[in-house]
């Protein structure tokens, strides 16, 4: 959906990272109905993420990415690769990832520490973790989380084969937002 009114651009609308409608301010309405942009089939062991800077993510601290890749048409969107079933530390202490926007774990068992200590993360976007057994410390220390923990949260745990590992999985994830809190006050003690 688009809305413009005039050519002043006054906002921007989103649902989840995906722009569904822009306001303009001035004489002119047009208004214009699209359909929302579906999500991208990711490659395996793939992880897309915006960044604050534009600039390429942090490797994790113990166990480094493969490749990332910019987006083709962006200029702060990677899609981060990992070959092997371990995304343990992938993006650890990654202070410029700010938003999770998909990822293709199909072959990962272990997302431990993959987020531990991004600080500035706000959005986590839900991805397969059927396959996952290991979720210990994976988003620890996201403190300003705003939406996004508590359906991975339920995600995970009502799946068929839930994490056997999940000790301090979102760990102080929110603390920070109002949002973000609220959503960690409903995730069990033994998931946080």
């Amino acid at each position: 959906m688009s809305l413009k009114l005039g050519n002043t651009n006054i906002g921007e609308l989103y649902v989840g990272s995906n722009k569904i409608a822009q306001a303009y301010l001035g004489s002119n309405l047009v208004y214009q109905t699209t359909t929302p942009p579906v999500p991208p089939v990711l490659p395996a062991n793939t992880v897309r993420v915006r960044t604050s800077d534009g600039s390429e993510p942090i490797k994790g601290s113990h166990t480094s990415y493969t490749t990332a890749t910019k987006v083709a048409g962006t200029s702060d969107v990677y899609d981060v690769y990992k070959s092997g079933i371990s995304f343990q530390s992938l993006l650890e202490g990654s202070t410029n990832v700010i938003e999770v926007l998909g990822a293709n774990p199909s072959n990962v068992n272990n997302i431990g520490w993959m987020f531990k200590g991004c600080t500035s993360l706000t959005n986590v976007a839900l991805f397969d973790t059927s396959k996952v057994t290991n979720m210990n410390y994976t988003f620890d220390g996201c403190t300003n989380v705003q939406s996004g923990a508590l359906a991975f949260y339920q995600q995970a745990s009502t799946q068929s084969n839930p994490p056997s590992k999940h000790t301090s999985t979102f760990r102080n994830c929110g603390k920070n937002t109002q949002t973000g809190a609220a959503e960690l006050a409903q995730i069990p003690s033994d998931w946080k």
